[in-house]
């Protein structure tokens, strides 16, 4: 299999880098372009991959991965479709863009796969989630190119505006909670570089837990949360404030968001 990757900012590279890592693909198996000629130079001296033009990547790959923005994709799939055929495969990382309109601008019967990763896949822990036209025979192959940057999860493409708000837009909440955890123990007088360490590693802490233990959060939330106790105080804070209330709403405006740009709005 041959490789191509088309667009190499944060998502780009990070399959380039798991990919070689990881050991799914030889470097000399894999081929980029972008259209800052740095961003390739950079990733072809660390990592080894070939680099190459958009059009040269639709005529000799037969795994293309398009990772540019949604308003590039028209251009971008232009300059490609005159070599797409039925033995290729097409896979989106571009937000918004549905499976219809893919195969709208292919203008072939091409086996797509829609994508939504997350940032964490520049650490290789990205809740990663897909779906797949009917065209698609190989799901393995795509889990296994994109299980390289974090985990991978199938849903039904009427879904991916609610996974979206969630995967996508997530890592986003939980920094922002990070944000004010420090900035509340700055006011109780900690040091603003240790307010952070301690924000940012309990979240750390939390999250490997919860992976670890086959339970439930309200069963984690429960082992810590005593009568009485300290951690109880805080949590009917939280349910006084609605805190319930607020992220529910705040993940329905981000599905709602991405509806409206899947929709071109």
């Amino acid at each position: 299999m041959k490789l191509g990757i088309i667009g190499c900012g944060n998502m780009g590279s990070a399959l380039v880098e798991g990919v070689i890592s990881k050991r799914i693909l030889p470097f000399n198996r894999i081929f980029i372009s972008d259209k800052d000629p740095h961003k390739t130079k950079r990733l072809n001296r660390k990592f080894g991959p070939r680099i190459s033009s958009t059009e040269d990547i639709g005529k000799n790959c037969d795994f293309i991965i398009i990772a540019v923005k949604p308003q590039d994709s028209k251009n971008v799939i232009a300059k490609i479709s005159e070599n797409l055929s039925a033995r290729k495969h097409l896979v989106s990382i571009m937000a918004g863009v549905t499976l219809k309109k893919l195969e709208n601008l292919a203008e072939k019967k091409i086996a797509i796969t829609r994508v939504m990763p997350n940032i964490a896949a520049l650490v290789g822990k990205s809740m990663t989630v897909l779906c797949h036209n009917k065209l698609v025979r190989d799901k393995a192959v795509v889990n296994r190119v994109l299980s390289s940057i974090g985990e991978v999860i199938e849903i039904d493409e009427r879904h991916m505006d609610a996974a979206t708000a969630v995967v996508g837009s997530g890592p986003a909440y939980f920094f922002y909670l990070a944000e004010h955890l420090r900035d509340a123990a700055m006011k109780l007088g900690i040091k603003k570089d240790i307010a952070l360490r301690l924000a940012l590693f309990t979240l750390v802490g939390s999250g490997a837990l919860a992976e670890a233990l086959p339970e439930t959060p309200e069963s984690l939330r429960a082992r810590i949360t005593s009568g009485k106790g300290t951690t109880e105080a805080a949590l009917k804070v939280l349910v006084r404030k609605e805190f319930k209330k607020v992220m529910h709403e705040a993940v329905r405006a981000a599905a709602k968001r991405s509806k409206e740009l899947s929709m071109g709005a």
